[in-house]
């Protein structure tokens, strides 16, 4: 009897522990899920180019770097690229405006188009993972919403202009005189 005693406290140990770690958070390990998919994936024609010149954020551009040159993808966003021929994939970010023929997407950097196994022309499948999020967004200050101001700047109309002005330092005193 004793023995099933201890046999069925074993069995009761194990089960708690399990239930215990099924609960727990585990962290995710593959490179896969790491990112927020922004857009779904969709097909670019894309092309490859290698020239010695400036981005459009002004830095040089470097040719064996991960990076792309889109016409819409605000730049700084990270996309992740994928080769259906041999079914490799990288991240890289979008660093330049391009490209400017018809009828493509994409351009790659020579190094990203390496890292494929690109040929320089063709189809590839893209994912956009991140887009950066927009900074000095600029808002007009509102002071006053009902007041309306001619081209010159001058108040409109007095009666909503009022509230938004102070009086007058002479016409302060002589309501205070009044009182």
């Amino acid at each position: 009897m004793t023995w099933l005693k201890q046999k069925v406290a074993y069995l009761t140990f194990i089960l708690l522990c399990g239930s215990f770690l099924s609960a727990a958070p585990i962290q995710n390990v593959s490179s896969e899920n790491t990112y927020n998919r922004v857009q779904a994936g969709q097909w670019v024609v894309a092309s490859m180019y290698w020239q010695d010149k400036l981005t459009s954020t002004g830095k040089s551009f470097n040719p064996i770097g991960w990076h792309a040159a889109h016409r819409t993808l605000p730049i700084g966003t990270l996309i992740r690229v994928s080769n259906p021929k041999n079914h490799r994939s990288i991240n890289i970010t979008i660093n330049d405006r391009g490209p400017f023929t018809p009828g493509r997407d994409l351009d790659l950097s020579l190094g990203a188009g390496a890292l494929l196994g690109f040929d320089g022309l063709g189809t590839l499948y893209m994912e956009v993972l991140a887009i950066p999020p927009v900074t000095n967004v600029r808002r007009p200050i509102v002071e006053n919403p009902f007041a309306v101001n001619d081209a010159n700047g001058n108040c409109a109309d007095a009666a909503a202009c009022g509230a938004a002005q102070a009086p007058p330092p002479a016409a302060a005193r002589q309501q205070a005189a009044n009182r």
